[in-house]
């Protein structure tokens, strides 16, 4: 709902004056249900940039003004396991910059 009210409230200056039918929590569902056919959504678009190229979701309109979402990734400085946590920010930094 946080994606919904501020895409809302940066395209349109309001809080949408409606409460969507269903919520679901799941992002594979929710495109389950846009491929099929069955409703709108407001989705971060890097949450579903893959099913947009492919096809099997339909981008109806990205807003006026474009939402920045800004992730935070915090790990310890020292740790045994810094090869893992630098191989998972460059898996981060790549699916991040499309």
């Amino acid at each position: 709902m946080e994606h919904l009210f501020n895409f809302w409230n940066l395209n349109f200056g309001k809080k949408p004056d409606f409460r969507p039918n269903y919520i679901v929590p799941n992002l594979n569902s929710i495109v389950r249900c846009l491929s099929a056919g069955g409703g709108l959504a407001v989705v971060p678009d890097f949450l579903c940039n893959t099913e947009i190229d492919n096809g099997q979701i339909q981008l109806v309109w990205e807003g006026d003004k474009k939402l920045k979402n800004t992730l935070y990734f915090g790990c310890r400085k020292k740790t045994l396991h810094q090869e893992e946590i630098d191989h998972i920010k460059t898996l981060f930094r790549k699916v991040m910059a499309r």
